[in-house]
């Protein structure tokens, strides 16, 4: 058994969870800041049908802020690596962006690409998957 055990070590094997790091940008950009104030403050019929589709709330734009508390940051990025990776996936670390709008969020990582396009996702206030879309 101490074999084993010694064997895991030396190739680098780890339990699940205890090395990925999550790290919240401030959007610097604020690309996506900005997309998602229009979606929920819109009126057109277009942004409407939008803001439903993605299960996101109409809400004044003194109500979408950018999150960068590491609490808040550590369940997006547990909650995002679970909703773009298959079942058993090992964790790994993530730099995000993090929108808060009402009791939501939407959460980015930068670097994980759906083939040339970003993927978003939209989780409740419990980290619960809502809907993803790319951009």
């Amino acid at each position: 058994m101490a074999c084993l055990m010694a064997a895991a070590l030396g190739l680098g094997a780890t339990t699940p969870g205890s090395t990925q790091t999550y790290t919240c940008l401030s959007d610097t950009t604020r690309s996506l800041y900005h997309y998602v104030v229009r979606i929920v403050t819109g009126t057109d019929s277009a942004m409407v049908a939008t803001r439903n589709a993605l299960q996101l709330p109409a809400v004044a734009a003194s109500k979408v802020s950018v999150v960068t508390t590491a609490s808040v940051c550590n369940q997006a990025g547990g909650a995002y690596h679970a909703a773009v990776t298959a079942p058993g996936t090992p964790p790994v670390s993530r730099t995000l962006v993090v929108i808060k709008v009402g009791t939501r969020y939407v959460v980015l990582d930068p670097n994980q690409l759906n083939g040339e396009f970003r993927s978003n996702i939209v989780f409740d206030s419990k980290w619960k998957f809502l809907i993803g879309f790319t951009g």
